[in-house]
């Protein structure tokens, strides 16, 4: 096959790989990808420059996750102090329920709490077992004997990104 006839095989290749992948025309990396002419290298930088910008985009929505779970933790807190304040308060003032136009509380008698005094010692029926492959130690395992459920599979290529 000849230089060009192979570029243009793998360059089709490329734009069903990326239609695979789900990038379509409402994707805003669509047209650079995909719709531009260019040649198959140029192609596969753009694709790269590509994937380095969404991992970047999902590394700065990990952390804006991280953040948000932060801020969640504390405004639950808060909440929880606010209501604990309100209770103590209805309690020191005698007074059982509080109207208000949007809201009506009451104070009720609760649940018991459960106290967990050995852990050891509860029945595996009351407890949640979650049962996940270590794969590192997995690998420790074949690299002595053969590991009953896993085996090494074919390696394959990677790709590694340096930028300047």
């Amino acid at each position: 096959m000849s230089g060009l006839a192979n570029d243009v095989r793998v360059a089709q290749a490329i734009i069903a790989q990326i239609a695979d992948a789900g990038i379509d025309s409402e994707d805003p990396d669509f047209a650079t990808l995909v719709e531009s002419e260019c040649d198959v290298l140029e192609r596969l930088r753009r694709i790269i420059r590509a994937a380095r910008h969404t991992n970047a985009q999902a590394k700065a929505l990990a952390e804006m996750l991280a953040d948000g779970r932060d801020r969640k933790a504390r405004l639950e807190k808060k909440a929880d102090r606010l209501r604990a304040a309100a209770l103590w308060a209805l309690g020191e003032l005698g007074q059982k329920r509080l109207e208000a136009p949007d809201f009506t509380a009451t104070i009720g008698a609760g649940r018991p709490k459960i106290v967990i005094t050995d852990e050891a010692a509860l029945p595996d029926d009351v407890c949640v077992l979650k049962r996940e492959p270590s794969k590192t130690a997995i690998a420790e395992w074949l690299a002595e004997k053969p590991c009953p459920g896993a085996e090494f599979g074919n390696s394959t290529p990677s790709l590694t990104v340096r930028t300047k």
